[in-house]
């Protein structure tokens, strides 16, 4: 029986309802065709726009459930003293325990990502052969194309971090009774396609929005750019790495908040430092209610005085990790990160942006922070990085203090490993619960590093662990149903 990924994804109806959470207002007014993706739906721009604005619906979709991108990201690193009361199973895994008590397949199954890789692919295999005249204009085509390689290269990029090998396919499927179950594929090759992918993207998409409501949540030139930084970071290619941050940062089309006052809508989104986002803009229908633990989306880092009538601190921020990061509390993201830090229920507030649909009630709470995927500080501190590398240490550091300036700190002046230290322990601050610090701790070898003296909380995925691949994700046991070809990473075998 031909199942698992192909056979969920195959045929995918144009996902009604998803436009409405799509990625900018000129999208939203598109309308959802109800017909599954043939020749005959793809036949002119407006199908094309639609087709892409469901990819960014469905982006949105995979990153917000069970509010995955933060469990990723962030509660695998000690940022927080998860409450077990209120939410055991993300307590487990912030103590490493990725298979723990109540720790659920959501987090594991990736089959919703490839539903999302469905989609992309339906456009990259259809969106070409519609004639041009179809379209307003030739840089509308070559947008919807390069945004469709970006958001592949992404999707992939992700899925990579999160589980390692995962089965590539690069074709949509058109016909389910075709549709075959295919190997994981290597990690590296993965990876390799991406890059692939972003030069096609590169190629096709341009700096700059003709539209400003569209900054940051539509992938251009500079999306591309910050993302291919990021995967030559992820494999140790500081020499790529270092060209595409230049690429991003001297092309002036982003700019540092300088304005402190501003610097906290920074995360609510679409300002001049962001370079790729999902759109979460209550006044565009895409809030996220805080309501229901079990919803995607629920926000468990906030409560009252934030949260009108929420008591419950799901996720208060680590005293412990607080006070290795920020010895320095005049430090303007202290100020602007966090609500009571030293205290056991102190909150992050860096996402606080709430509105109350109901009112003067204040019943029905609506977070409305945009998910920073990419923005101009993330960039610059991964060039230092890549600079470091490079042994160009003086270069390193006019980055790492411009940002250090930024924030109100004093200029580090060390060199070689102590300067990749602090560049590291940058991020971590500039980069607080952004779905970054996970990754940049892998990929420092600080997670799996015996002798990393950081936090001693990491000890719990240990070098054995990662060389067996421990820090990555396990694959959901359900999806080996009637998919032979499917194996286990090998860490996880026999643990679930």
């Amino acid at each position: 029986m031909k199942r698992n990924i192909v056979r969920y994804t195959a045929g995918l109806l144009m996902i009604t309802g998803l436009i409405s959470v799509s990625s900018c207002k000129k999208i939203l007014d598109l309308q959802p065709h109800n017909s599954t993706f043939t020749n005959a739906y793809f036949t002119n721009g407006t199908d094309a726009n639609t087709a892409i604005a469901g990819a960014y619906a469905l982006l949105r979709s995979v990153l917000l459930n069970n509010y995955s991108f933060h469990v990723y990201g962030d509660a695998t690193t000690s940022e927080f003293s998860i409450n077990s009361g209120f939410d055991d199973a993300n307590y487990n895994i912030s103590n490493g325990e990725f298979t723990g008590l109540n720790v659920g397949p959501g987090i594991w199954n990736w089959l919703n990502y490839y539903q999302l890789l469905q989609q992309i692919n339906l456009i990259i295999n259809k969106v070409p052969g519609i004639p041009i005249n179809k379209f307003s204009n030739q840089d509308d085509k070559n947008q919807i194309i390069g945004e469709a390689y970006y958001l592949r290269a992404f999707t992939y990029f992700y899925m990579t971090r999160v589980w390692g090998d995962v089965p590539l396919k690069l074709q949509p499927d058109l016909d389910v009774s075709q549709a075959v179950n295919i190997p994981r594929t290597p990690a590296a090759d993965v990876l390799k396609q991406c890059l692939a992918d972003l030069k096609i993207a590169e190629s096709n998409l341009v700096f700059g929005y003709a539209d400003e409501s569209q900054r940051a949540v539509r992938a251009n030139k500079g999306s591309a750019y910050a993302l291919e930084a990021h995967i030559t970071a992820w494999t140790h290619d500081y020499a790529a790495c270092e060209q595409a941050t230049a690429q991003v940062i001297n092309n002036g089309q982003y700019h540092l908040v300088t304005d402190t006052s501003q610097f906290s809508k920074i995360f609510i989104g679409k300002s001049v430092e962001g370079i790729f986002e999902i759109n979460i803009d209550y006044q565009q229908s895409e809030g996220i209610s805080l309501n229901n633990p079990y919803q995607s989306g629920y926000a468990p880092t906030i409560a009252y005085p934030f949260v009108a009538q929420k008591s419950n601190l799901e996720w208060p921020v680590s005293t412990l990790y607080v006070n290795t990061l920020f010895k320095d509390t005049t430090d303007l993201r202290y100020k602007k990160y966090f609500f009571q830090a030293q205290s056991t229920s102190g909150q992050t507030i860096k996402y606080s942006n709430i509105t109350y649909a109901d009112g003067s009630a204040k019943n029905d709470p609506r977070l409305s922070n945009n998910i920073i995927i990419f923005r101009l500080a993330d960039i610059m501190l991964l060039r230092a990085e890549a600079l470091n590398q490079l042994g160009r240490d003086g270069e390193a550091l006019t980055l790492l203090n411009t940002i250090r300036s930024r924030a109100g700190i004093a200029n580090y002046t060390g060199a070689g490993n102590a300067l990749a230290r602090t560049i590291l322990e940058e991020r971590l601050r500039e980069l607080f619960y952004e779905g970054q610090s996970f990754y940049d701790l892998v990929r420092t070898k600080q997670i799996g590093n015996s002798s990393s003296s950081f936090i001693s909380d990491y000890s719990h995925i240990n070098d054995t662990r990662v060389n067996l691949g421990g820090n990555l994700w396990p694959i959901d046991p359900t999806m080996f149903k009637d998919d032979f070809v499917l194996k286990q990473t090998p860490y996880w075998q026999g643990k679930l």
